[in-house]
C-alpha cells in the first residue's frame, strides 16, 4: 500500500510540475509584494506559485486542504519587498508518518 501511495504522490507531483512549467509566466515575484500582499495573495487564491529568486519558485498554500494526498502543510517564509522572511502560508511536504 505504501508503494501505491508513493506512486500516486509522484504522479501528482509530476502532473503539477508539468503544469507549473507550462504556466511559468503566471508566477509572481515575492520581492515585488509586501509581506501583507504576499500572504493575502495566498489566502485569496488558496494555492499560488511564488518566485523567490532567479529560477527559484515553489507552490504556497493557504492551508492543508490544498496539499495532495500523502502531504502535510509546513509553515513557509519568503523574502518580500519589506521583509527578508515573511510568513505567507504553507508548502506541502511528504507525510512520511502515513501508513
Amino acid at each position: 500500500m505504501r508503494k501505491l501511495t508513493t506512486a500516486l504522490s509522484v504522479l501528482a507531483i509530476s502532473a503539477f510540475a508539468f503544469g507549473a512549467s507550462a504556466s511559468a509566466s503566471q508566477r509572481v515575484d515575492s520581492h515585488s509584494l509586501t509581506d501583507v500582499q504576499a500572504k493575502q495573495l495566498v489566502q485569496e487564491n488558496g494555492s499560488v506559485l511564488l518566485s523567490t529568486g532567479p529560477d527559484l519558485y515553489d507552490r504556497y498554500v493557504a492551508n492543508g486542504a490544498y496539499c495532495f494526498f500523502g502531504e502535510q502543510p509546513e509553515p513557509a517564509y519568503v523574502p518580500t519587498a519589506n521583509s527578508s522572511s515573511a510568513f505567507v502560508g504553507y508548502t506541502c511536504a511528504p507525510d512520511f508518518d502515513q501508513n
